[in-house]
């Protein structure tokens, strides 16, 4: 007897797109279907989205629309998802609105989106898309930004403000913590940090694949942050998003404070950009290509050009990331046998905090292939990660793959390492700085914050070319060694903290200026 033909990743998808979604389990699963897609080839993933309106007819709009995005990587789907929701605009929940914008831009972060299939999207969708969500809570909870009073003096005070807030262990909260140390020893600022914790905590729309923020509970309030020896006071609110009377709180918490400037560190911070016109804004994007920030000057991240066209024309500045190691372990000499290495293995480290997203099929395809040519290489992962082991398991080579979760001496762990091999990924920027200064030769596709701090040298256009190198270097000890003193020479040449001070303090007073043209032209 025959027997039944099995479901396709497509008709699997199709019948839960089409089942009522009740629970985050039931979205899990649908993001699950959807990222089978994300390997195959382009044609046969532009197949499946078209045939998706017929096979799931009577699914949700946003569901589906962005479902069909997922799995191709078209962002035209995005179009049609944002007509239907700015459609409905007035109607819909400011934390569903927010759940979406953030979706969409997790989704261009994690590079699955394809930007040749929709050229323009950021200035023409997604940028207006985030200016409407800040008029609609200006709207509905009547927010009034506090201006500076005409003729005051200055306060010497700046706010410093951030989505998210979590720990030591978090690394854009560490450069949070140099960037008001910077400000203050080395600018003359009094700093007061803003954790305003704004981005979804939880499902509030079906969006996927979906995002949900992490929040720490213990920093809520006023209180003091201690990092390096020092402190820094934080007002911090753990309310849920947008909840009604936070934003309002951290209004008057500016008004209180009358800071000279409000900085924000990173792109779509609410707060900061809900202050734009009312006092002399400013924005340090914490990652490459473009920021969503309506600040007077956006600074680079480090290395871009200019914009030709959009909205960041007249505020980009140029400007180099200064990556942080505050409050990090201090590095230890570090030893192979501490990390199970064995002293004569080439060792690749993989390093992030998303690596179940970034180490995916082609890249560990890659290392296959590098293990195929270099008998003696192994591959370790540092980052958290919880489905990686199970594929490494499975995996041709799986004993010379390792993940080791965690670590915290980052540095230890690359100066014994031979290479930093970087996944096709959008963040990374800190990892490569250490990668440099331990003399880990990194290799890097184009774009992306670790291209932008490795420098053109270790740019490669392909995986087939990493594993040409890698090879190279293996087979080679003086060409690893003179790319190991090279590495260590492009990460001399990052910023260092006099250099992002003078670039600083030039820029706010720029700010400080241009507002103080607008309050006059207005007079």
């Amino acid at each position: 007897m025959p027997q039944p033909l099995a479901p396709s990743p497509l008709t699997d998808l199709a019948a839960a797109l089409r089942r009522p979604v009740t629970s985050g389990h039931e979205l899990k699963a649908i993001e699950t279907l959807c990222e089978a897609f994300l390997d195959r080839p382009r044609a046969e993933r532009a197949r499946a989205a078209r045939e998706l309106p017929r096979l799931a007819r009577g699914a949700d709009t946003v569901l589906l629309l962005s479902a069909m995005a997922a799995v191709s990587g078209d962002l035209r789907y995005y179009d049609e998802l944002l007509d239907a929701v700015e459609g409905n605009i007035a109607q819909s929940g400011l934390e569903g609105l927010l759940h979406i914008h953030a979706g969409i831009g997790r989704q261009l972060f994690l590079m699955r989106m394809n930007p040749a299939s929709r050229p323009g999207f950021f200035e023409e969708r997604q940028f207006p898309f985030y200016r409407r969500i800040l008029d609609e809570i200006r709207r509905r909870q009547a927010i009034v930004p506090p201006a500076r009073r005409a003729g005051g003096a200055d306060s010497g005070r700046v706010v410093l403000v951030t989505n998210q807030f979590l720990s030591l262990r978090h690394q854009p909260s560490r450069d949070l913590l140099s960037y008001a140390a910077l400000l203050e020893d080395r600018c003359g600022r009094e700093v007061v940090i803003l954790n305003t914790n704004i981005m979804p905590t939880e499902v509030h729309s079906l969006f996927v694949p979906s995002f949900a923020a992490s929040v720490e509970p213990a920093f809520s309030s006023d209180q003091r942050i201690e990092a390096d020896g020092r402190t820094h006071r934080m007002l911090s609110s753990v309310e849920p998003c947008v909840s009604p009377g936070k934003i309002a709180g951290f209004m008057e918490a500016i008004a209180a404070l009358d800071p000279d400037a409000v900085l924000s560190l990173g792109g779509s911070c609410v707060v900061a950009d809900l202050m734009a016109g009312a006092r002399p804004t400013l924005c340090i994007p914490t990652t490459t290509g473009a920021t969503l920030s309506l600040a007077d000057i956006v600074l680079d991240f480090g290395g871009g050009a200019a914009p030709a066209q959009g909205p960041l024309v007249r505020s980009w500045r140029p400007f180099r990331f200064l990556h942080s190691l505050a409050g990090a372990t201090p590095r230890k000499e570090g030893s192979r046998a501490a990390f199970g290495l064995d002293e004569g293995a080439f060792v690749c480290a993989v390093v992030g905090n998303r690596l179940d997203e970034e180490a995916d099929g082609a890249f560990l395809a890659m290392l296959d292939a590098l293990f195929d040519r270099v008998p003696r290489a192994v591959a370790v992962f540092a980052g958290h990660a919880d489905a990686l082991p199970r594929r490494l398991a499975a995996a041709r080579h799986a004993a010379r793959l390792r993940c080791l979760g965690y670590v915290s001496d980052m540095g230890a762990l690359l100066a014994v390492c031979d290479a930093y091999v970087n996944p096709r990924r959008t963040g990374g920027g800190a990892s490569a700085a250490e990668a440099l200064a331990a003399g880990a030769v990194p290799l890097s596709l184009p774009g992306g914050d670790v291209a932008s701090v490795v420098g053109r040298h270790f740019i490669h256009h392909d995986y087939g070319a990493f594993v040409d190198r890698l090879a190279a270097l293996a087979a080679d000890p003086a060409a690893l060694a003179a790319a190991a003193a090279e590495a260590r020479v492009q990460g001399s040449r990052r910023a260092g903290p006099a250099e992002a001070a003078a670039n600083l303090s030039r820029y706010l007073d720029e700010a400080a200026s241009l507002f103080h043209g607008r309050r006059s032209s207005a007079d």
